[in-house]
């Protein structure tokens, strides 16, 4: 017997971080707009829940906070198939590839008939996320029954919905710290290879990493062009070494402030802030949905083509070293470089 449409919003299982999870709204709009019902999400990693109450196309989400161990040991993937099977039945879209994603939704009682799954969807030479994403939204589960649901149409540009709440917050924590008196300038110098501790950041494996030295000469370069501007440099708790190593070289004008934002103050930051500068990271993401003009330093062309940020409402600047770069590629990145893709962004639109 053909299973029926059902009033159940669609799922979506995507394990990301964050900038994984920046470029997943547009899917996540798409499927709103096609089903008429906002999307339930399982996601994992610390910044998905805070991030998920800035996507309006997003009525709840679910954070599996163990996915890899064995089921018969992981309370958590036992909450998680419980509640698989309390749900009516539903499309279901996976952004995820490995086999254990998939068995949990097996054993959480999920008909594969109503579930799209981006191992249909293999990343095409030269694609960007977000196309390979719409693909994935456009497609109707075969389980579906009644009237198809509309066409996907483009895939609307990533976009975050920031709060009162959330200004607020970043308003008095600036006036806390005395910034809030001119333009912010926001460095972003770390990514998560740089947080894990039981590695040194500048070994071979971490390509995204770029001598304290030469980011200091940056941040100085800034505050000689622009010197009503403040430089804070910004991270996770784990990057707050690297980020207090970086201001022992700038000199006046620079402030670390790494481990002081958590995910809505930092979004909030962004927002108002007059650019920033970041690797190829997460906040790098999330800067530019909220229209901040920015830099982005990758570490190889291939990133340069599929995480391209033409999507972006401000002005954005990509830096990338040659095609046969070095084996740790962001090393043939000079501050200079920086410096004047930096000098080339325009101003970014009136805060709202």
């Amino acid at each position: 017997m053909a299973a029926t449409p059902s009033p159940a919003s669609p799922l979506v299982v995507r394990f990301g971080a964050l900038g994984d999870m920046v470029l997943m709204t547009p899917l996540l709009e798409t499927l709103r707009r096609r089903y008429g019902q906002r999307c339930e999400l399982v996601s994992s990693g610390p910044g998905t829940l805070p991030l998920m109450g800035f996507v309006d196309a997003v009525s709840s989400t679910r954070i599996l906070y163990s996915r890899r161990g064995p089921f018969l040991l992981n309370p958590d993937q036992w909450r998680l198939v419980r509640w698989l099977r309390g749900r009516p039945p539903g499309p279901v879209y996976v952004c995820e590839t490995d086999d254990k994603t998939h068995a949990l939704l097996r054993l959480g009682g999920v008909d594969e008939r109503w579930i799209c799954t981006r191992r249909d969807f293999p990343l095409l030479p030269g694609e960007h996320y977000i196309k390979r994403y719409q693909r994935l939204a456009a497609a109707t589960p075969r389980a579906w029954t009644g009237p198809a649901p509309p066409a996907a149409g483009p895939a609307p540009p990533p976009r975050l919905q920031l709060t009162a709440a959330a200004r607020q917050d970043c308003a008095q924590w600036l006036a806390r710290r005395r910034l809030d008196g001119g333009p912010l300038v926001l460095v972003q110098p770390g990514n998560r290879r740089t947080m894990r501790w039981w590695a040194p950041a500048q070994r071979g494996s971490n390509i995204k990493w770029w001598p304290e030295e030469r980011w200091a000469a940056v941040i100085r370069g800034v505050r000689a062009a622009r010197p009503e501007c403040r430089v804070l440099i910004c991270g996770s708790p784990q990057e707050s070494r690297l980020a207090h190593a970086i201001l022992a070289q700038c000199g006046d004008g620079a402030f670390s402030v790494a481990g002081e934002l958590p995910i809505p103050r930092l979004l909030a930051l962004q927002e108002r802030a007059h650019s920033m500068i970041s690797v190829d990271t997460g906040p790098a993401h999330s800067a530019a949905a909220l229209a901040c003009p920015l830099v982005v330093m990758y570490a190889t062309t291939y990133q340069a083509s599929t995480y391209d940020f033409d999507w972006a409402p401000a002005d954005t600047r990509t830096v990338a070293p040659p095609a046969d770069g070095l084996d740790q590629p962001l090393l043939t990145l000079q501050p200079e470089q920086v410096l004047t893709a930096w000098r080339s962004l325009r101003a970014r639109p009136p805060a709202p």
